[in-house]
């Protein structure tokens, strides 16, 4: 056999090797694609029914969910209807709170008006108390004065005693020889207690009583403003416009006079009055007795 003939067989061989193959190829690929139909198509069905399956999931999660919405309206609902009763509810808290906040007010007002009333009271109380001792001292004073009122009344009740004792004397003188020189109807000057002179008439005469002695008005100073000062005794203690008062101070010997005092306003246990004469500084403390009982030696 030539070499050509066998490079023909070997070409034929290998043409035939080449075909054989190719057919085996394509009968293979053949039968791949018949099986990637198939499963394609079970895949398809499988998809199908996946689909379905989902699509009947996602119909029953939307009725679920639809329902969930009514369900959160009807709660949105309920909400808002309680958000309105708590609103009135707030809206009636809040009037309660103004009344109350107003009425506090006014029991706060009434508090600080009755803490002013009652420091009101406090002072007058203290005043009262002021007063009270004031009194309680003033009546001392009085009864000490008393006591001496009393002993100056027995002391001027016996001089009383003995004027009328004199009086009786000289009626009996001018009845008898002088009433012969001068007549009945003469009038003779007699010198009194204070030595002033007085005219005596023996038809017109009477006894001296006790109601002719003027029981002595005395206090102190209190206040000294200027020209003015106040006294501790009033209308009560028979005090009345006008009247003089010595001021006097006591010392250890006599007492000393530091001033004359007129009345001009009188209250029921103090007056003032103007210092018409002074002689040197009028003080607190400084003691006041009337003019007139101390004129007729009371």
């Amino acid at each position: 056999m030539s070499v050509l003939t066998k490079l023909f067989v070997l070409i034929l061989t290998v043409l035939s090797i080449a075909l054989s193959m190719l057919t085996i190829g394509t009968m293979a690929s053949q039968q791949n694609w018949k099986q990637s139909a198939a499963d394609y198509k079970g895949e398809a069905a499988t998809a199908v029914a996946q689909l379905d399956a989902v699509t009947a999931n996602a119909a029953l999660e939307q009725q679920r969910a639809l329902a969930r919405l009514e369900d959160n309206q009807a709660e949105i609902t309920r909400l808002r209807n309680e958000i309105n009763e708590y609103r009135i509810q707030l809206a009636n808290a809040s009037q309660k709170i103004a009344s109350t906040t107003n009425q506090l007010n006014n029991e706060q007002a009434q508090a600080t008006s009755l803490a002013e009333h009652n420091k009101m009271l406090e002072g007058a109380r203290s005043r009262e108390q002021e007063l009270v001792a004031k009194l309680s001292e003033r009546n001392s004073r009085l009864t000490r004065e008393n006591i001496d009122l009393n002993d100056r009344v027995k002391e001027l009740t016996a001089n009383m005693a003995m004027a009328q004792s004199r009086v009786r004397a000289l009626k009996e003188q001018l009845s008898g020889g002088m009433g012969e020189r001068f007549g009945s109807a003469a009038t003779m000057q007699i010198p009194n207690a204070n030595a002033t002179v007085q005219a005596y008439t023996p038809s017109a005469s009477a006894p001296i009583g006790l109601s002719d002695i003027t029981a002595p008005i005395r206090g102190e100073v209190t206040a000294v403003r200027g020209d003015l000062a106040e006294i501790s005794v009033g209308s009560a203690d028979g005090v009345g416009h006008g009247m003089r008062f010595l001021l006097y101070r006591r010392t250890g010997g006599a007492p000393k006079y530091v001033g004359t005092l007129r009345v001009t306003a009188v209250e029921a246990n103090a007056a003032a009055g103007v210092i018409e004469q002074s002689e040197g500084d009028i003080s607190v403390g400084d003691a006041a007795r009337d003019q007139a009982s101390f004129a007729m030696g009371g």
